[in-house]
């Protein structure tokens, strides 16, 4: 069982509001970049609306993947898991999600503390750094949430 093969095993709602999500969580990447990438030391009118834009869809994001994983309901141990071997491609692939997240917070942190230690204080840069490293860590580990959920549960029997 790979990744993909997880997907029929979420609720269709599920499904759409987290695909929704993703497609939010590309948006808010892509203006952070533009914000990241494409400003100086201070921030035009134009940079303020499509920060705001990319702030308004890393919360769209989190808000979406996060209900999408609150109303997915946990795999039942009783249906006809497969072993736990049987499918080790796809737990490492929803493991590397929490990674993911995890990572993604380490970056975070990072830039939200050199933004503060700045002499002028944290610049237009490192805020939009730090606002795509926050969207990249909410959404892999709201992912994480919403796929480990569906992973099938296997319960080993005692020889």
């Amino acid at each position: 069982m790979l990744f993909g093969d997880l997907a029929p095993l979420v609720r269709p709602l599920s499904r759409w509001l987290a695909a929704a999500g993703w497609c939010c969580t590309v948006v808010g990447l892509g203006t952070g970049l533009v914000v990241a990438v494409g400003t100086g030391v201070s921030l035009t009118p134009a940079m303020q609306v499509i920060q705001m834009a990319g702030l308004v869809a890393t919360a769209t994001a989190a808000l979406l993947i996060g209900t999408a994983a609150a109303i997915q309901p946990v795999a039942d141990p009783g249906d006809d898991a497969p072993e736990p071997w049987f499918y080790p491609a796809a737990a490492a692939q929803v493991r590397s999600f929490l990674l993911g997240a995890i990572v993604m917070l380490l970056g975070l942190v990072g830039f939200a503390m050199a933004g503060l230690f700045m002499p002028s204080g944290p610049s237009p840069q490192s805020i939009a750094f730090s606002q795509i490293f926050l969207l990249g860590s909410v959404s892999c580990g709201l992912t994480f949430l919403l796929l480990n959920k569906v992973l099938p549960i296997a319960v080993r029997g005692t020889r």
